[in-house]
């Protein structure tokens, strides 16, 4: 992909997870009874921690928000901004797991350090034709040389990822469709797998994780020759764009 493409992809990211990031902090200020809803056997501990996080969050996501929207615009300062709110949101996250755990949902703790570390290794790699050369092919990963048995591989492993999240929003609608409210929905669709996964929005973050990957693995496979093969690695990517997007929203 084209530097300019990867300018593109990684301010627009930037600017897409800052802009929600400041929106459930700042929903999280005005509804702090949502916490003790959301996790009924937290601690004092562990609300304290929490709510002095959701403070410091705002103002990281601000950072993370504006350093996607100067990056864009390609400033002299904006390839040290961007290192800068990257690498400050992998260790907002990280630090205080790692010493105060106020999280006990591990899926919610690794999902944005990994999308950071994307973003940081695609700022790497793109570093030396960020200001001079916008037309300059690069690639993430480097070189990558798949034989068609290797691509046929992949794109059985995006079918398996791009299947996941569609289960999870089929039992979502199918628990919806069963219960009176919300709440008793909720109820019903933890009810189908196991309890370490009943944090909130853990399902949310284990679809977008998915989605990413069967968008990866498809896009790669695209490669491979034969209507059938190209038809099919279109669509899981098409259904992963709508159903990564969809879940995004739902983190609003």
């Amino acid at each position: 992909m084209k530097t300019s493409n990867w300018v593109k992809l990684i301010g627009i990211s930037c600017i897409v997870f800052g802009s929600l990031g400041v929106i459930a902090n700042i929903s999280s200020l005005f509804t702090p009874q949502w916490i003790i809803e959301t996790w009924p056997t937290i601690s004092p501990v562990h609300l304290k921690w929490i709510e002095r996080l959701v403070y410091l969050g705002i103002f990281v996501n601000i950072i993370y928000l504006m350093a996607g929207i100067f990056f864009l615009r390609n400033k002299p300062f904006s390839l040290i901004l961007i290192y800068s709110a990257l690498i400050i949101s992998l260790l907002y996250v990280v630090i205080p797991w790692i010493f105060f755990k106020p999280f006990d949902d591990l899926i919610f703790v690794v999902i944005g350090p990994i999308i950071d570390l994307c973003l940081i290794i695609a700022v790497y790699r793109i570093r030396k034709y960020y200001y001079e050369d916008p037309d300059e092919i690069v690639k993430l990963f480097g070189e990558i040389k798949l034989d068609p048995p290797q691509l046929k591989l992949l794109t059985f492993l995006s079918v398996i990822f791009i299947s996941i999240p569609i289960l999870l929003q089929g039992l979502w609608i199918y628990a919806f469709s069963l219960a009176d409210n919300q709440s008793e929905a909720v109820t019903i669709f933890h009810s189908y797998y196991p309890e370490y996964l009943h944090g909130p929005y853990t399902s949310t973050y284990i679809s977008i994780a998915f989605c990413l990957l069967a968008i990866i693995l498809s896009s790669i496979s695209l490669k491979l020759s034969g209507k059938l093969w190209k038809t099919l690695n279109t669509v899981i990517l098409i259904f992963g764009s709508l159903m990564f997007f969809l879940n995004l929203f739902q983190l609003i």
